[in-house]
């Protein structure tokens, strides 16, 4: 009789594109029967289709559970595995040798979590890669019952809304499980290279279907953010169509010229970013795909 498993591995989605590839890459990490899976669909378009992701309890908003912020908070509540890990759907485990690295720091009874993917300007798991423990979590939710909610920390209506000291996904629960007297040990395996991590992938795509594709790509041509999420999604889309060539394409249609025309004239720091993050999405697209090929 197999054992039961040790972890439950959770994510939120909107796209049922890049849950596919997401999926493939957690249930290698993750073979062997070690975990149960849970994809939430934060989404009211079309249902994720569940032979993409056999195996997998697929779940929908509900009147409590109305976005993915809900559905971070009620995954902790119901886990009854040792462990719980919440991925992001657009960060790919590719190595089989980060559990049982993660579980063994999970055996000291101080450490509450460990973020494999962590903030760079907080001390925060935030939702990227973090494997933790539910029961420590639901003990501090019990005085944190907004759980994995933002929210602006002592806002001062005297200040501009912009100058309040506001706190991300995550990162007031990352504080109150420390404050609580526990450990979280934090970790960047996405510059390692173990994990791989997309970026701004959900609202450039939601960007691109509210302004349309000129005033995006005007926006991605100035800023960093939807540069970054127009270019993952481009690097995502060649991906995802090469692995699943019989699946529905990637729902991405924009189109690479409309970015390069905006972005072409930037100053030399700003280029020289923009080709080494061109070559990174390379380097963890052919991780990913050596890794689900493998």
């Amino acid at each position: 009789m197999p054992a039961e498993p040790l972890l439950t591995v959770f994510t939120s989605t909107v796209f049922a594109d890049v849950a596919r590839i997401w999926f493939q890459c957690v249930s290698r990490a993750f073979s062997d029967g070690l975990a149960r899976f849970e994809i939430f669909h934060d989404s009211d378009g079309p249902q994720l289709d569940p032979q993409d992701f056999p195996g997998a309890t697929i779940l929908h908003r509900t009147s409590t559970c109305r976005e993915f912020h809900d559905a971070y908070n009620e995954a902790v509540q119901r886990c009854q595995t040792r462990y719980l890990a919440i991925i992001d759907s657009d960060v790919f485990w590719v190595s089989r040798g980060v559990w049982p690295r993660v579980q063994e720091e999970l055996k000291d009874p101080k450490v509450a979590a460990v973020s494999c993917v962590s903030r760079s300007r907080k001390k925060s798991h935030g939702t990227y890669s973090v494997v933790l423990k539910p029961e420590i979590y639901r003990e501090v939710m019990k005085t944190l019952p907004d759980g994995f909610f933002p929210r602006a920390k002592n806002p001062d209506p005297n200040l501009p809304i912009f100058d309040w000291q506001w706190y991300d996904t995550g990162d007031v629960l990352s504080l109150a499980v420390v404050e609580a007297g526990y450990k979280i040990n934090f970790h960047h395996m996405d510059r390692s290279g173990e994990i791989v991590r997309f970026f701004g992938v959900t609202l450039t795509r939601r960007g691109a279907a509210t302004v349309g594709e000129r005033k995006l790509a005007e926006m991605a041509g100035k800023g960093r953010y939807f540069w970054r999420g127009w270019s993952s999604n481009l690097t995502l889309r060649r991906l995802h169509n090469h692995l699943f060539p019989n699946a529905q394409p990637y729902g991405f249609s924009l189109a690479a010229s409309s970015l390069l025309k905006r972005s072409i004239w930037a100053s030399p720091k700003r280029q020289r970013y923009r080709l080494c993050f061109l070559w990174l999405l390379w380097r963890s697209a052919g991780k990913v795909k050596r890794f689900v090929r493998n």
